[in-house]
């Protein structure tokens, strides 16, 4: 059985979160070109950090990581929220690490 997690941090929050929900990746490409679109860069461990969600039909969302996960949500339930680690090297991508680091 599936489980959608709606928002339940403070309205505040959610109030002043943007309504623009992240970036949908599907694909490798979608990744890279999120990540050279927004400018993000590596910290310094080397790794790209997110914000994501999965949202209610199982689709990635990325925001830089300084957003809130319900912008990210467009305010929409969710089935997962956390952050996200990326190791990019040129064209190669992939996920090193994953959490359900989300307050709301």
């Amino acid at each position: 059985m599936t489980r959608l997690y709606p928002y339940a941090g403070p309205a505040e929050i959610k109030a002043r979160s943007s309504q623009s929900p992240g970036t949908s990746i599907s694909c490798l490409e979608d990744l890279l070109v999120w990540i050279r679109g927004t400018a993000q860069r590596p910290g310094p461990d080397g790794l790209i950090a997110s914000t994501f969600v999965i949202d209610a039909g199982g689709g990635l969302r990325l925001a830089d990581r300084r957003s809130e996960h319900v912008a990210c949500a467009g305010g929409e339930p969710v089935l997962s929220a956390g952050e996200m680690f990326f190791h990019v090297d040129g064209d190669r991508a992939e996920v090193i690490e994953a959490s359900n680091q989300s307050t709301g």
